[in-house]
C-alpha cells in the first residue's frame, strides 16, 4: 500500500516524464450526474425480479435479462437514453484533463472525458472500435480508448457475461494496446471500487496480459468510516480486515492502493498534484532596455547562470523572449542541451508573442490571453528588471506587471527580484507589504530587495525553490 504524500510524488513525476496513464472507471463519472451500475440495470432486474443491491455479479444480471428477454433490445434503449442527458461540472475531470497525460482508457460510455479534454484546446484521438485503432490522428495531443463502447453505439457497449467472455475475439486489438500500455506508462484507477463489476475482469485481464512483467499502478480507494459501523462494530472489523486482504491481492497486478479519507477529497488531491507537475515549470518574466548602474555589468551573466542551475535541478524554463532577458535564458539553455538536442523541448518552452500588428482593436486582448496561456502551463514565476524604451524614453514594463498579475490570478508562486529594479521593485513593495501570503519568501527577503551579487541571489532562489517543493 503506498501513502499518499509517495503517490502524489511518483505520479507526478510520471505526469511530467511523460509515462502517466488514466484508467476510469463509472465512480469518475458519477458527480456529472450519470448512473452507476446499479442504477442503469435496476429496473430491468425488477422485471426478472432480481435486486441489484442484494447482488454481487451485475454482469451475470445483465446477462440474466438477455436470457430471459431473448435480445438486448432493452439494455441498448437504457444505455443511449441514460447517458445522452446533459452532465454536470466535473472538477475531478477537469483538473486531469488540463494535465500533460496523454493517455485514457475508460470503460465508461459516456463523453465526459473526451468533451472536457476538447474545451481545454486539446486534439484528441478517439478510439471506441478495433477499426479505430488501425488509424491514427496526427498531431494529437491525448487518446482516449474506450474499451467498452460508446453510448452512442449501445449494441456494441460491453455490459453483459457473453460481452466479457467473447472480448479477445471481438476486440482483440484494445487488449494488445492495453498490454502495451500497461508495461510502458504508470496507471491510475480512479473511479473505481472494489464493488465495480468491471474491476474483476480488467484485473483478470492485467494478469493474463503482463504476468510477472509489470510496473507500479496505483488505484485511489475510500478508507472505511468506523461511524457508519457505530451499530455493528463487529462488521466494520470484518469489512475492514477484507479491505486490507483485497488491497495486498491488487499488488499482484502491480497495482498500489492509496487509502484516500473519502472519494469527495479526489478533486483536491488531483489539484494537488496538478500543482506539482505546474511548478516543474517556471516562467521567467522581465524585459530590459537597460539594467540599471547596479546590475549593468552583471545582469547577462546573472540571468544565464540562473538558468543554467534552473536546468541542473531538472526544472522546464519558459520564456516569452522579452528583450534584454528571453535571448539569454534561450541561449543558456541551448548550450546546455547542444550535445543533446533531443533534451531541448524537455527543458525550454518559447512563448514569443505571435501578434506584430499592434493596430488591431483586439490586440491587447490576445496578448492578455496570450499571457494567461503561460500560466496555464507554469506554476512558478521569477520577475526580474522590467523597464522598455518609448519614444518618450525610458519606461516601466506594462506587460511584465500584467504577468505577476496573472500570475497571483493563477495562484502561481512569485519570486520578485526586487533588487533587479524597476517593475520588479515594484512588484517586490507589494509583495513584502503581505509577505504572510508568501511564507516560502520570508527567510531570503533582504536578499531579495537588497542583494546585487548574481550568486548570492542565484543560491536565494534555489533555497525558495526547495521550500516551493516541500509545500506539496
Amino acid at each position: 500500500m503506498a501513502k499518499l504524500s509517495e503517490f502524489k510524488k511518483y505520479y507526478a513525476k510520471a505526469i511530467q516524464e511523460g509515462y502517466a496513464a488514466i484508467f476510469a472507471g463509472a465512480g469518475l463519472s458519477r458527480p456529472s450526474g450519470f448512473v452507476d451500475w446499479k442504477d442503469l440495470l435496476r429496473d430491468l432486474a425488477e422485471e426478472i425480479q432480481l435486486d441489484v443491491d442484494k447482488e454481487t455479479d451485475l454482469i451475470e444480471v445483465a446477462q440474466y435479462y438477455c436470457n430471459e428477454k431473448r435480445g438486448r433490445n432493452e439494455i441498448n434503449d437504457k444505455i443511449l437514453n441514460r447517458f445522452i442527458t446533459e452532465s454536470q461540472e466535473n472538477i475531478s475531470i477537469q483538473v486531469l484533463t488540463e494535465m500533460p497525460i496523454r493517455t485514457y482508457w475508460t470503460t465508461n460510455y459516456d463523453h465526459l472525458l473526451e468533451d472536457t479534454l476538447k474545451k481545454s484546446g486539446k486534439r484528441i484521438d478517439i478510439k471506441m472500435t478495433p477499426q479505430n485503432l488501425a488509424t491514427t490522428l496526427a498531431e494529437n495531443d491525448a487518446i482516449v480508448y474506450k474499451m467498452h463502447g460508446d453510448y452512442l453505439d449501445p449494441s456494441s457497449c460491453v455490459i453483459t457475461k457473453d460481452d466479457y467472455e467473447l472480448y479477445n475475439e471481438k476486440r482483440q486489438l484494445f487488449t494488445t494496446a492495453l498490454q502495451g500500455d500497461l508495461v510502458s506508462k504508470t496507471f491510475l484507477f480512479i473511479g473505481f471500487s472494489f464493488e465495480d463489476p468491471n474491476l474483476k475482469y480488467i484485473l483478470t485481464r492485467i494478469r493474463n496480459l503482463l504476468d510477472e512483467n509489470r510496473r507500479t499502478h496505483y488505484f485511489l480507494l475510500e478508507k472505511l468510516d468506523k461511524e457508519k459501523y457505530k451499530d455493528n462494530l463487529e462488521a466494520f472489523y470484518y469489512d475492514l480486515n477484507k479491505q486490507t486482504l483485497k488491497i495486498h491481492d491488487l499488488r499482484r497486478y502491480g497495482i498500489e492502493a492509496v487509502l484516500i479519507d473519502s472519494y469527495d477529497d479526489i478533486p483536491s488531491i488531483l489539484m494537488n498534484i496538478q500543482k506539482e507537475v505546474k511548478c516543474n515549470n517556471i516562467f521567467i518574466s522581465g524585459a530590459a532596455h537597460e539594467y540599471g548602474s547596479e546590475w549593468n555589468t552583471t545582469a547577462p551573466l546573472f540571468i544565464k547562470n540562473l538558468v543554467r542551475e534552473l536546468y541542473y535541478h531538472h526544472y522546464k524554463i519558459i520564456t516569452g523572449h522579452a528583450r534584454g532577458v528571453g535571448s539569454y535564458v534561450i541561449s543558456s539553455v541551448l548550450e546546455e542541451c547542444q550535445s543533446n538536442v533531443s533534451k531541448l523541448e524537455k527543458h525550454l518552452i518559447i512563448k514569443a508573442f505571435p501578434y506584430e500588428d499592434k493596430e488591431r482593436s483586439d490586440y491587447s486582448q490576445l496578448i492578455t490571453e496570450y499571457r494567461e496561456g503561460i500560466f496555464e502551463h507554469a506554476g512558478i514565476a521569477i520577475f526580474m528588471f522590467g523597464n522598455k524604451i518609448t519614444e518618450n524614453g525610458l519606461i516601466l514594463s506594462n506587460g511584465v506587471y500584467e504577468e505577476y498579475c496573472i500570475a497571483k490570478k493563477s495562484n502561481a508562486y512569485i519570486i520578485p527580484v526586487g533588487s533587479t529594479g524597476y517593475v520588479a521593485r515594484q512588484i517586490w513593495n507589494e509583495v513584502s507589504s503581505e509577505l504572510e501570503k508568501f511564507p516560502y519568501l520570508k527567510a531570503e527577503a533582504s536578499i531579495l530587495r537588497d542583494c546585487t551579487d548574481a550568486e548570492e541571489v542565484i543560491h536565494s532562489i534555489l533555497r525558495i525553490l526547495i521550500r516551493i517543493q516541500k509545500d506539496f
